[in-house]
């Protein structure tokens, strides 16, 4: 018999961060929306997420993981796309950086991120190399927003369609801002999948921004990430839209 893996990829949000106020551990993944949609569906979940990830990343992590693991004949695998902001960016670096040591209950460590860093625009990196580089990439991100979402939806279309070359059943969701109100985004935008992909279109239905204007709050966590509640109000959104796209 198959293993029944659930493969979730996605940032922070999607690894349960600071569900117990911790930034990861094996009971933050266990609750999160993820894990919990794994649940539902009678699947074993691996949890690949990894706190600060991008689009890029979060999309890359995924065909480095079926690389290494997956074989259809041993593997009845689905898979949970959570994307993150638009607004982050994967960097090559010549030095190494050991994203693991803040990931540490990742149920798999990503080889090829530690030649990247991580560029989001609330983190000004720890040294001055890293502060060099990513001074540089917050300058572009801001005053090029709509390259940075079409750089987005193209990703998608990636694992859009290498999902679906290999016969991967998946499903998309996000867990925060993703695409605007942007005229050169709508031919991409046409090519997604809406019946894989949980309200794609919609920012106020992400995760983070849906329940943080609903009013749940997490009081223990110092990151804006959100509390059990949430995570399991979400995962009964995902099993709801995935049953009924495909019954």
């Amino acid at each position: 018999m198959r293993d029944k893996i659930l493969l979730i990829s996605g940032c922070s949000h999607a690894a349960g961060s600071e569900i117990d106020g911790s930034e990861d551990s094996v009971y933050n993944r266990q609750r999160s929306f993820g894990n919990i949609f794994a649940e539902k569906l009678g699947y074993r979940a691996v949890n690949i997420a990894a706190g600060a990830s991008n689009n890029q990343c979060i999309a890359r992590t995924i065909l480095e993981w079926c690389e290494e693991f997956y074989n259809p004949e041993q593997i009845d695998l689905k898979v949970l796309i959570a994307w993150t902001e638009s607004t982050r960016l994967d960097v090559p670096m010549d030095r190494t950086v050991w994203y693991e040591h803040w990931n540490t209950s990742s149920d798999y460590v990503s080889k090829v991120s530690r030649d990247y860093i991580k560029v989001n625009l609330g983190y000004k990196g720890l040294d001055s190399e890293e502060q060099h580089v990513i001074k540089n990439y917050h300058e572009f991100i801001i005053q090029n927003p709509i390259f940075i979402e079409i750089l987005s939806a193209n990703i998608v279309l990636q694992m859009q369609y290498f999902l679906k070359l290999h016969r991967i059943d998946y499903i998309m969701c996000n867990t925060m801002h993703m695409f605007s109100e942007f005229k050169h985004l709508n031919f991409y935008l046409r090519q997604i999948d809406e019946t894989k992909y949980l309200n794609f279109k919609n920012n106020d239905e992400c995760f983070y921004f849906k329940y943080k204007n609903l009013g749940y709050d997490n009081p223990l966590a110092k990151f804006w990430h959100h509390g059990e509640t949430a995570h399991q109000l979400f995962a009964n959104e995902l099993i709801q839209f995935y049953n009924d796209n495909h019954a």
